[in-house]
């Protein structure tokens, strides 16, 4: 299973576009430009929110690279994408194709965790007490296990799978 991180319970990985360590914020799904739009005429929310969107080509989300989110999580694209570059400069922490375990999406207001340390970029959803040592559940109820991933993940396979 991934590291476990007090306070926190992990919910899924992905790729990590670059090593820049732990960082927390607030989930906020954005899914459109004009949402985007709106979350820009708050520069003080964007420093705290994590940004999840459901790809990594939605190139409507790099203007808020730009005003520091507390990082960024997509469903799909990999660090080759446009949004995967452009981040890179700018040293946020993004994790994309993010592959959640025992939930099925992110609900707006979630204090997450992202921890790129490495290539691969680790979620992790703030625990309600005693929660992080819970293993993660499938909607069905059934515990899910999680196999440690090994070798270079980017360099011919998939991390995910």
């Amino acid at each position: 299973m991934a590291d476990e991180i007090e306070g926190y319970r992990y919910i899924g990985q992905g790729y990590s576009v670059v090593p820049v360590g732990k960082h927390s914020g607030i989930a906020m799904n954005i899914t459109s430009p004009q949402e985007m739009i709106k979350l820009m005429g708050n520069p003080q929310k964007i420093k705290e929110t994590v940004v999840i969107t459901p790809g990594g080509t939605t190139t409507f989300v790099a203007p808020l690279l730009y005003k520091k989110p507390a990082g960024i999580v997509t469903y799909a694209g990999t660090p080759e994408s446009h949004l995967g570059i452009v981040g890179r400069n700018f040293g946020i922490a993004i994790v994309m194709t993010l592959e959640l375990e025992g939930m099925d999406s992110i609900p707006d207001g979630t204090r997450l965790l992202l921890n790129c340390e490495g290539k691969l970029g680790r979620v992790y959803m703030e625990a309600e007490d005693g929660a992080q040592s819970q293993p993660p559940h499938s909607a069905d109820g059934s515990i899910v296990v999680v196999e440690p991933v090994t070798g270079d993940v980017l360099g011919g396979g998939s991390v995910l799978g």
